[in-house]
């Protein structure tokens, strides 16, 4: 019930019915319980997703990647040092 109001509604006749806030809580329960989807959305599992690398690169290899994709002088390395020389710099509380 995406409704709003028909859900108020079902709600208020559960109440006036003896009996009928337990049925609607078991009700509510289990559909809460079972999911929407018929099968869950996992691409491992998923018809026609292979893995695309026929080997794992070598650690040297990975390391280099990485460096193509995040050089030390990039925008995203200065501002993260940036962050973490304000952040050691910043004065604490004394616990005492």
């Amino acid at each position: 019930m995406t409704n709003p109001l028909v859900h108020a509604l079902v709600f208020l006749a559960a109440v006036l019915i003896p009996g009928g806030l337990l049925v609607y809580f078991a009700w509510r329960a289990t559909r809460k319980s079972i999911s929407p989807k018929g099968e869950p959305n996992h691409t491992a599992q998923n018809p026609g997703s292979e893995d695309i690398s026929d080997r794992s690169p070598t650690p040297s290899e990975a390391r280099s990647a990485f460096r193509d994709m995040f050089p030390k002088d990039s925008l995203r390395a200065r501002s993260r040092e940036r962050q973490l020389k304000a952040y050691k710099s910043r004065h604490r509380k004394k616990s005492h």
